[in-house]
């Protein structure tokens, strides 16, 4: 009878463990209108950047990329204007990590999770559940992060009349300044245009 009651809890808390590898995400916010209007202007082009903080990368990231060395900030680019814009990372003064890299940085660490419930499953068998689950769930986790973090950086683009690029730059932590330069440059003209942020 303690036996069969063993094995219950231990099955039950077996699966209660099996949800804790996830990632969920917001999407990210365009800034209020408000803020848009009080942004620095350049011929019907604004450009506001916003730092995250440890807040903000629970919220848009899910993790906290900030304690594993990147700072994330936010460019929205707003092209009031008749003409196309490039926007290239290059033309950043800060150097920019690769998403990719960072997203390798935050990642669950599945071995970790399988070994650990594979260890305890040697014990108590129905550890081996969550060894299952849980290094399934983590690998999508891992997945599901690694695709967001590419959709919400910044990437070299077109930004068209009318439209407007709205992503993140990774910037690491020890060569982040709160004031930098952002150039774009005119598609037609090849004249660039410069924002203090």
């Amino acid at each position: 009878m303690k036996t069969k009651r063993l094995l219950l809890t231990s099955t039950v808390l077996a699966l209660v463990l099996t949800s804790c590898a996830s990632y969920s995400a917001s999407p990210l916010c365009n800034p209020s209108p408000d803020l848009i209007q009080i942004a620095p202007r350049n011929e019907g082009i604004s450009v506001i950047s916003k730092p995250f903080n440890h807040s903000d990368c629970s919220k848009f990231l899910d993790r906290d990329v900030i304690s594993e060395g990147y700072q994330p900030i936010q460019i929205h680019i707003q092209n009031n204007s008749k003409e196309s814009y490039i926007f290239s990372l290059n033309r950043i003064s800060l150097p920019v990590a690769r998403p990719e890299e960072v997203a390798e940085k935050v990642h669950t660490n599945t071995v970790g999770r399988i070994v650990g419930y594979g260890v305890g499953a040697l014990v108590l068998w129905p550890l081996a559940i969550p060894a299952i689950v849980d290094g399934i769930n983590s690998s999508d986790a891992n997945d599901a992060l690694d695709h967001d973090f590419v959709a919400k950086a910044a990437h070299d683009q077109i930004i068209f009349p009318h439209s407007h690029l709205n992503s993140i730059i990774f910037v690491p932590v020890n060569a982040y300044q709160n004031s930098f330069t952002l150039t774009l440059i005119n598609q037609e003209s090849n004249q660039p245009k410069t924002f203090n942020l």
